[in-house]
């Protein structure tokens, strides 16, 4: 499978331009992340959060638990459940038990902080213009 793949590449420069173009993107957000953890406050943090995992899957459920979410963006459980609560009073969101509903999205990106446009902006650029069908054609 990884020949199948590495000829791929070899044969066909618009899946190795396309590839190139993600792992730009992927490393930006990585590093981006981090600023992100030192210069955000905690309600901005997560609701960028939770808007980049609602447009990655493309859903409006996310099947996230609060222990889920003070892991991956390190932060302490009770604040992340104050954060969710504040966003659930203002009906933005819905907590139910394993699952975030995300109601009001225009909204809860207005509370997101500057690095979920940056984000999702290297998504965007890395999109290739080429169909799939081309791709593995």
């Amino acid at each position: 499978m990884l020949t199948n793949c590495a000829g791929w590449l070899k044969e066909r420069p618009e899946i190795r331009e396309h590839l190139f173009e993600y792992v730009q993107a992927l490393t930006f957000q990585c590093v981006q992340t981090g600023l992100c953890g030192v210069r955000h406050d905690r309600e901005q943090r997560l609701a960028s959060w939770l808007c980049l995992a609602s447009d990655a899957a493309d859903v409006r459920a996310l099947p996230v638990t609060q222990d889920y979410l003070s892991s991956v963006l390190g932060l302490r459980r009770a604040g992340v459940t104050q954060t969710l609560s504040r966003f659930e009073e203002r009906g933005l969101i819905r907590k139910m038990r394993g699952v975030l509903q995300i109601d009001e999205p225009k909204c809860l990106e207005k509370r997101a902080c500057c690095c979920y446009k940056l984000i999702s902006g290297a998504y965007a650029s890395s999109q290739s213009a080429i169909p799939t069908k081309e791709l593995i054609g």
